[in-house]
């Protein structure tokens, strides 16, 4: 059976909200900067990819084996105990992140242990990333983390999303996220492909990411199948999850995510956002799930060929 559960996190991690209660510039990249975006070239992708800390399993999936970047999800962290308040990290408030076992002594966090540690201090964290071109050209440019915006501009630099930098950074992918603001079909269309393979490949030709950024949305795709298939198919149906017919809607009345998206939120959010770096939510960056406006950080994209 082929689940398209991962692909939903296309929207979930994306701000949504009424358009009306944006701030305008929010709305004003053109097509014309879109292209721009594409033709720009990152220099330094590999060390920014370095200073995410991941680390290899002894015993690396075959479906993933020969991807270039690191499973955020594998080997999850994990820490034995005598008392609970010996823990290294605090226990997440979602109970879909972690299991524990007080009898055993066992705490395993669904993500590595960079994962964990930056999940522990997320909320209060202010990091920013960054970019500056490397010539009047405006083409190659190199990304850097800065603790907060007023560091990054006092050195020349662009801030282009909230957290720190990581695979989905570039200005290529920024480009896609802006070019196809509800990307929920064609997302779909490659989380029912049946091998991790075909999924980066689509993602890739399809979408439009580019390779790091393509592996760090394959991961999260095949662990919330793995983790929310259950729930998933009971909130969607059997059928309708086979045949990629989960259209019922995002959230309920209150605003509040569905089963399915809510489970993948919980499982796979984290490790796809300390990896990802950029989300849409935190590029400033509307989708269909609404949300509320002082969730979105606001960012001025049009600010990169500002002087042009």
């Amino acid at each position: 059976m082929v689940l398209t559960l991962g692909v939903l996190q296309l929207t979930h991690l994306s701000i949504g909200t009424e358009s009306n209660q944006l701030p305008e510039k929010i709305m004003t990249v053109s097509k014309e900067q879109i292209e721009r975006l594409k033709s720009t070239k990152l220099t330094n992708g590999d060390s920014v990819y370095e200073r995410l800390n991941l680390v290899s399993t002894r015993k690396p999936r075959r479906r993933t084996k020969k991807f270039v970047t690191l499973d955020p999800y594998n080997p999850p962290y994990r820490q034995s105990f005598k008392n609970v308040n010996e823990l290294k990290y605090p226990i997440p408030d979602t109970a879909e992140l972690f299991e524990l076992n007080e009898k055993r002594g066992t705490f395993v966090f669904r993500g590595q242990e960079s994962v964990a540690k930056w999940f522990s201090t997320a909320d209060s964290n202010t990091d920013v990333c960054a970019l500056r071109f490397e010539d009047d050209s405006k083409i190659e440019y190199q990304l850097r983390t800065f603790a907060s915006t007023n560091d990054a501009q006092a050195v020349g630099y662009i801030v282009t999303h909230s957290s720190h930098c990581g695979t989905c950074s570039s200005l290529s992918n920024l480009a896609t996220y802006l070019e196809y603001r509800n990307l929920t079909t064609v997302a779909r269309s490659c989380g029912r492909n049946r091998n991790a393979k075909k999924i980066k490949t689509c993602l890739m030709n399809d979408v439009g990411f580019d390779e790091p950024c393509a592996e760090t949305w394959t991961y999260n795709i095949l662990h919330t199948t793995d983790h929310c298939k259950s729930i998933c198919v009971k909130h969607y149906g059997f059928w309708n999850v086979l045949w990629g017919k989960m259209d019922k809607p995002h959230t309920d009345k209150h605003g509040n995510l569905n089963p399915c998206l809510q489970c993948d939120e919980n499982t796979s959010g984290p490790g796809f956002k300390y990896v990802a770096g950029r989300t849409r939510r935190n590029s400033g960056i509307i989708s269909a799930i609404h949300r509320q406006p002082e969730e979105i950080h606001f960012v001025d994209h049009s600010l990169y060929f500002e002087k042009e």
